[in-house]
């Protein structure tokens, strides 16, 4: 029983390799590279066939092979990686039933995926790489572009639907970090896994339409069709991560005002007369707080760390802001009455100034 879902939640290829009894790498190269080598010889050698973009076998067979090795090496290792990223999400409170991921391994779509490659190269590539061919020229090159098209369908398909399902795990509720101990609420993962396949992604059709061997309009033309969309796609999920990020920050930021509302308010009760510690340390930590959640991350890919302020005792005098400096002072009634002795220095200064306008 257990072996049957583990098939079914593989692609394609990888639940062919499995029937057939061959090793994942050895499926590969006799499955994926095999069968369009044997057509792009024999349509060279006998029929005249040129390969796309390169022209000959000299470059057109390391090509081919560096093509079919990394679409199928990394469809496997994105549906694996989308796979680790729902049982993460499934830790921090996803509601497993609610996490599809499933059609990954669906064959229906990677078809019409695959329809979609064959038009779009039938009338972007088919006007520059078919200068006259004979019937049985056609039929071979046809063959075998057909056949790599639908290898890359199937990784087309994979990165899109990871793409989507990263973006529905996001949207679900989930038990977030606390702020302190995690600036991105322990969404990073989602981030990173998204950066990681729009990369793998990128390689991969500058693998499929190499402009550094072959730069043509046609060739733009392909690349600029299918890194838009990928770049959509990536995107998407990073979007809304960001909007549950700011739900939370604003959601802890009105949190500490409401605090920090009543206790200004005690300060002012108090009037000319001294602060106690106790209410100069709520003080304290509210600042404290409010800086912790100033220094959330609106973005959870940001790779640009806040680091706080440097302060320390003896640059307490030469520090842009005191306030922030008190909190790394180490001893507490030291803390305090600088604390209280630079609140009574303020509220003195503000009476002053008022007292000289009027």
């Amino acid at each position: 029983m257990t072996s049957t879902l583990d098939d079914s939640s593989k692609l394609w290829f990888e639940r062919l390799y499995t029937r057939v009894g061959l090793p994942f790498w050895a499926g590969v190269l006799v499955v994926g590279f095999l069968p369009p080598l044997i057509l792009t010889l024999l349509g060279y050698y006998t029929y005249g066939v040129k390969t796309d973009f390169t022209g000959g076998v000299s470059l057109g067979i390391p090509l081919l092979l560096a093509n079919v090795i990394y679409i199928l090496f990394s469809s496997s290792y994105i549906r694996r990686r989308v796979e680790a990223l729902e049982q993460y999400a499934v830790s921090i409170g996803a509601d497993k039933l609610q996490i599809q991921t499933s059609y990954l391994s669906d064959f229906r779509p990677v078809i019409a995926t695959w329809a979609f490659l064959l038009v779009t190269a039938v009338l972007v590539l088919e006007p520059f790489f078919n200068p006259g061919y004979s019937l049985i020229q056609d039929l071979l090159r046809e063959l075998l572009y057909s056949y790599m098209r639908l290898l890359q369908a199937t990784f087309l398909w994979v990165f899109l639907s990871s793409m989507i399902a990263i973006y529905k795990m996001g949207r679900l509720p989930l038990r977030l970090k606390v702020f302190t101990d995690d600036r991105t609420l322990g969404l990073k993962p989602f981030a990173n896994t998204s950066l990681l396949l729009i990369t793998i992604y990128v390689v991969a059709i500058v693998l499929t339409f190499p402009i550094f061997l072959y730069p043509n309009f046609a060739v733009e033309l392909s690349l600029t069709i299918f890194l838009v969309p990928g770049i959509f796609f990536f995107l998407v999920p990073l979007f809304g991560l960001h909007k549950k990020m700011q739900e939370v920050r604003a959601e802890k930021s009105a949190l500490i005002g409401l605090r920090h509302t009543r206790i200004m308010g005690q300060v002012e009760a108090v009037g000319e007369g001294p602060l106690s510690e106790g209410l100069v340390n709520e003080l304290l930590a509210i600042d404290a707080i409010k800086r912790e959640i100033h220094q959330m991350h609106d973005w959870p890919a940001r790779l640009a760390v806040r680091h706080r302020n440097g302060c320390t005792p003896d640059r307490y005098s030469g520090c842009s802001s005191r306030r922030n400096c008190l909190s790394r002072l180490p001893d507490t009634s030291v803390r305090s009455l600088i604390a209280q002795r630079w609140l009574e220095a303020k509220r003195k200064a503000t009476k002053y100034r008022a007292d000289s306008v009027a």
